[in-house]
């Protein structure tokens, strides 16, 4: 069965078995189970069917139809081969050889793609109830009270947008920003962070809110989409070409992209607009090309 025939019918596909490893997969992750726990349960439980962890995983990664996509980065992680880097057979910055002597990859970077899941939200009814949110509570002019700040739908930036046309580099598009009411609203972020104890290796993370989901779930655990993380050991030199994956699929949800409605039962184009970014002074710093809070000639 097709996903689309899977949304058209609104009969679920999948068997009890399948929910039984989806709901041990969301004990794994909401528990924070170590895989040796996680392993050492399932080996205690066997009789009652508990799957090891790489089986569920394999299982969860067949269900979900969702793959990360692969690409080639430099092996000290200064830029990811992509956009104006597609080409090269080494790093600009240090050098290094694209591929090892046997031709594969000396390293790679794995990017979580957004539009898929954001197709997936809306073909859930539940979750596509939630998207409302946006439309229901300030879409509006008239929900809107000059002075009052109850949400980001409030603030200047996103009151501006409403009924203007959308424009990327020099094409003007021929819809508004936030016309219909199924468009979203996302938040971008990054933040260095220190995987080890000893905080010599530092880790980059990028992540999108759903602005379109209830207030009290914008930053909720399930509810954020993360699309990769730059596994450093340091900051790297080219940081859009990590994040140039990330703007070509927002690039195509400003054009709209093909998505199955479940609460209308039909096709639409689906658009999202990312209407926030931030993160601490480095990661700012390192999206805006400057120099860090501790240059020698921060200006």
């Amino acid at each position: 069965m097709t996903h689309q025939h899977f949304c058209d019918s609104g009969q679920s596909s999948i068997s009890d078995y399948d929910l039984d490893v989806l709901r041990l997969f969301a004990m794994k992750i909401r528990n924070n189970l170590t895989a040796l726990a996680f392993n050492e349960m399932a080996y205690n439980f066997s009789k009652a069917g508990m799957e090891n962890l790489a089986r569920m995983r394999s299982h969860v990664r067949f269900l979900s139809r969702f793959e990360p996509v692969v690409f080639v980065c430099c092996i000290n992680l200064c830029i990811c081969y992509t956009g104006k880097y597609a080409d090269l057979n080494e790093c600009p910055k240090c050098k290094t050889s694209r591929l090892d002597e046997s031709g594969r990859a000396r390293r790679t970077f794995s990017y979580m793609p957004l539009i898929p899941r954001l197709r997936a939200l809306m073909s859930n009814r539940t979750y596509a109830t939630r998207l409302q949110y946006r439309a229901d509570e300030h879409a509006k002019t008239l929900t809107h009270m000059p002075g009052m700040m109850t949400d980001i739908f409030d603030g200047l930036h996103y009151r501006s947008l409403l009924g203007e046309r959308v424009v990327v580099g020099d094409r003007t598009l021929p819809h508004n920003y936030f016309s219909d009411h199924r468009d979203i609203a996302l938040g971008f972020a990054t933040n260095g962070f220190a995987p080890f104890k000893k905080r010599k290796h530092t880790a980059w993370i990028l992540l999108i809110f759903n602005y379109n989901l209830p207030l009290d779930q914008h930053f909720q655990k399930d509810n954020i989409l993360c699309a990769g993380i730059i596994p450093g050991p340091k900051k790297p030199w080219d940081a859009d070409s990590f994040i140039y994956l990330l703007i070509q699929e927002l690039l195509e949800l400003v054009d709209g992209v093909s998505t199955y409605d479940s609460l209308s039962s039909s096709l639409f184009a689906l658009h999202a607009y990312v209407i926030t970014g931030f993160g601490n002074i480095p990661a700012v710093s390192m999206l805006m090309h400057m120099k860090g809070h501790n240059g020698s000639r921060p200006c």
